[in-house]
């Protein structure tokens, strides 16, 4: 099995991804939108992971403030950010191994960690 190796890699990873978060019934709700700014969600997920891994620049912006809109419809419990987590090593190990895999699957629960922080504190309030 290959390593991630370009973007096309990326959004592969991105569309299994969220194909299985989609089929979760705990997790679809907080990514229902309308098409186009479904388009846009993908595109930027995209390039937030092409940035990390590539060093392209084609990610601009926090992350935060849209989560933060989120939990508002759909509170990002720690379960909800537990199944995510899982599902984004599952799809990656399914996909790829190596060196940006791995990256890929740290990096995730790195940001979910710092997330689920913030957000249950939120929830908690």
């Amino acid at each position: 099995m290959d390593d991630i190796q370009n973007r096309a890699d990326i959004e592969l990873l991105v569309n299994n991804f969220y194909e299985r978060v989609h089929n979760e019934p705990n997790l679809a709700p907080v990514f229902e939108m309308p098409a186009e700014h479904w388009e846009m969600h993908i595109t930027r997920v995209v390039n937030f992971w092409e940035n990390w891994l590539f060093q392209t620049g084609s990610y601009n912006g926090g992350m935060m403030w849209v989560h933060l809109q989120a939990n508002e419809k759909h509170p990002l419990t720690t379960e909800r950010f537990e199944q995510w987590l899982a599902l984004w090593f599952l799809t990656t190990d399914s996909l790829f191994a190596g060196e940006k895999a791995d990256f890929v699957k740290s990096k995730a629960l790195e940001i979910g960690q710092i997330m689920n922080a913030k957000m249950n504190h939120i929830n908690q309030q």
